[in-house]
């Protein structure tokens, strides 16, 4: 047996296991129900985040306001 027919038997016996390995993982229902739960709360945040992100960028800025509104920071850059 030559180098080649080896590398041909060890590729063909490599493919077979993986396809048996990949068939098993997509049959098998372990742990599904927590990658569809934590898929769904991700999907539910970034809808209302996309609802409420004027009204969120709106206090955001507020709140910042109402933080630095005492201490003397100058405006975006320039120098008092």
């Amino acid at each position: 047996m030559n180098i080649l027919d080896r590398a041909y038997i060890s590729a063909k016996i490599k493919a077979e296991k993986f396809k048996e390995s990949a068939h098993e993982f997509f049959t098998s229902e372990r742990g599904v129900s927590n990658i569809v739960a934590t898929i769904l709360i991700l999907l539910i945040v970034v809808i209302l985040v996309g609802i409420f992100f004027y009204k969120l960028a709106a206090f955001v800025t507020k709140l910042f306001a109402e933080i630095f509104k005492d201490e003397n920071i100058p405006d975006k850059g320039k120098i008092k």
